[in-house]
C-alpha cells in the first residue's frame, strides 16, 4: 500500500510540472503511468502470494521438526532398554562363569582327593595283606607266642576298620561346598543380598545406575556388583531399601527402578545442613523371575553435589524375598 501511494503522487507531481503541455503528450504519459501502477499491482499480488507459499513451507518444517522430535525421544527409550537388557544379559554370564568355576573347582578337589584314598586304601591293603603273611609265619614257626597273636589281630582289626571307614566315607563330590568368594545358602529358593559404596565420593549424573561394589551378603548370587543390578531369581514379593548420602548443601534424586519402570523414587537432601545428611527410601513390590532391579539418579531431574559413602557412614542397597 506504501508503494501504490507513492505512485500516487508521483502522477500528481508529474500532472502539476507538466500541466502546461499538450493533451495528446499528457495522455501518453498518463497511460504509461497507468500501466507502471498496474504492474505494480501485479507484483504486489506475486508478493503475496509468494508469501503464502514461505508460510505454508514453514508450516510443513515445523511439522517434521516435530515428526523427528517424536522419533528422537521413540530411538533413546529403544536404545534405554537395549541398555537395561544388556546389563541383565551381563548379568547372566557373570552368573554362568561363576557356577562354571565352582563346577570346575568342585570336580579338581573330587579327582584329588580320590586319588589320595585310593593310594592311601592301597597301602593299607597292602598292610593287611603284610599282617596276614606275618601272622601265618609266626604260628607255622616255632617261636611263636600267644602275645604276637593278639598283636597281630589287633593291629589286623584296626586296618579293616579304617579301610572300612574311606569305604563309607562321602565323595567330595557330593558336598555342596560355594567355592571362595561367592556366598551362597543351603536354602534353595532364597535370595537376600546387601552391598554398600566403598568410594568416598560417586561423580554422578542423570540417569547415572549406582554401583553398590561392596557385597556383605549375596544368598543366592543373583545381585551383580559390577552392574549395580539385582536379577529376580523367581517370581515373587521382594523388599528392597536403599540409603544415600550427600555432602552439606547438596541434594539427590533417585529412583528405584524394575527394569524400565520406577517402582520408587527418593529425594535426599543437605540443604541448609552444615554437615552430611541421608534419607532411605523402602519398596515391597512384586517383581517376576528374571527381572532386574537397581537404583539409578533421575533421568531428567538434575542433582547438585555428588554421592558420598563412608566406613561409618555407608550409602547401601538391600533386597530379600519376601515370599
Amino acid at each position: 500500500m506504501a508503494t501504490i501511494a507513492l505512485v500516487v503522487v508521483l502522477i500528481l507531481f508529474v500532472l502539476d510540472v507538466y500541466g502546461s503541455t499538450s493533451d495528446d503528450t499528457c495522455r501518453e504519459r498518463l497511460d504509461n503511468l497507468e500501466k507502471l501502477l498496474a504492474n505494480l499491482n501485479e507484483k504486489f499480488k506475486n508478493d503475496q502470494t509468494d508469501n503464502t507459499k514461505v508460510d505454508v513451507m514453514f508450516k510443513i518444517i515445523q511439522d517434521e521438526n516435530s515428526y523427528l522430535k517424536s522419533r528422537l525421544k521413540s530411538l533413546e527409550e529403544i536404545v534405554l532398554t537395549s541398555n537395561r537388557r544388556t546389563e541383565k544379559l551381563e548379568a547372566k554370564i557373570a552368573d554362568l562363569e561363576s557356577s562354571n568355576w565352582f563346577l570346575k573347582s568342585r570336580l579338581k578337589t573330587a579327582n584329588t582327593d580320590y586319588r589320595l584314598d585310593k593310594k592311601y586304601s592301597s597301602a593299607l591293603l597292602g598292610n593287611l595283606k603284610t599282617n596276614d603273611s606275618r601272622k601265618e609265619n609266626t604260628t607255622t614257626g616255632s617261636y611263636t607266642t600267644n602275645g604276637n597273636d593278639m598283636k597281630i589281630q589287633h593291629q589286623t582289626a584296626m586296618v579293616k576298620r579304617k579301610i572300612s571307614q574311606l569305604e563309607n566315607k562321602p565323595s567330595i563330590s557330593k558336598e555342596r561346598r560355594p567355592p571362595t568368594g561367592i556366598r551362597s545358602t543351603s536354602f534353595p529358593d532364597g535370595a537376600a543380598f546387601s552391598a554398600y559404596v566403598s568410594v568416598y565420593e560417586t561423580d554422578i549424573s542423570k540417569d547415572f545406575t549406582i554401583h553398590f561394589d561392596t557385597i556383605i551378603t549375596n544368598i543366592g548370587n543373583h545381585y551383580n556388583k559390577h552392574t549395580g543390578a539385582f536379577t529376580a531369581p523367581q517370581h515373587g514379593v521382594y523388599v528392597f531399601t536403599w540409603n544415600l548420602y550427600c555432602n552439606w548443601g547438596g541434594y539427590i534424586y533417585s529412583q528405584l527402578v524394575v527394569n524400565s519402570n520406577v517402582v520408587g523414587t527418593m529425594f535426599t537432601s543437605a540443604e541448609g545442613a552444615t554437615d552430611i545428611r541421608s534419607h532411605t527410601g523402602i519398596v515391597v513390590v512384586k517383581v517376576n523371575q528374571g527381572d532386574i532391579v537397581f537404583v539409578r539418579a533421575h533421568p531428567t531431574i538434575g542433582h547438585s553435589g555428588n554421592l558420598y559413602s563412608h566406613q561409618d557412614w555407608r550409602s547401601s542397597f538391600n533386597g530379600w524375598k519376601l515370599y
